[in-house]
């Protein structure tokens, strides 16, 4: 896995961590974005999976222009890689300008952040998000999907 994250950060790929919303065999569907497919396989560990995804599925994902060029299925007992530029989770504590991740670990908000469909008020326990890191791993973007959702808990 470390080979494959080193390789992807070499050819100015950006690693995605998110859910599938849909696969119609052209486009790979996220909240607030959309890959092309490509010809990128899916592989679950060492096993090549082939190209069948589905709605729900958790993914980490290398895409370049906006083209996916690897896709795996994360194995949920092993913590994912740090490295991601996109990534969708659930907020668990928001303490001040901290925000602790149910999956993706601490990332910290400051003033230069863009708001996408809510802001700092909206970030209570449990809310899904959608995070954007710049390449220095510096947040640039929230997207919150359902602001006037529930938040559930974690899944």
């Amino acid at each position: 896995m470390l080979a494959l994250l080193l390789l992807g950060t070499a050819c100015g790929e950006e690693l995605w961590l998110v859910e599938l919303e849909a696969d119609d065999g052209l486009w790979l569907h996220f909240k607030g974005a959309a890959l092309e497919r490509g010809s990128a396989p899916v592989w679950q560990g060492r096993q090549l999976l082939g190209h069948e995804l589905r709605p729900g599925t958790r993914l980490a994902l290398w895409q370049e222009a906006g083209v996916a060029s690897r896709i795996t299925v994360p194995d949920p007992a092993e913590p994912p890689p740090t490295d991601w530029q996109r990534g969708q989770d659930r907020l668990r504590l928001r303490t001040g300008n901290t925000l602790q991740l149910a999956r993706l670990g601490t990332v910290l908000l400051h003033e230069e952040v863009r708001w996408i469909n809510g802001g700092v008020a909206d970030l209570v326990p449990g809310i899904e998000l959608v995070l954007t890191r710049d390449a220095k791993g510096r947040l640039s973007e929230v997207l919150i999907p359902d602001p006037e959702g529930e938040p559930d808990g974690e899944r």
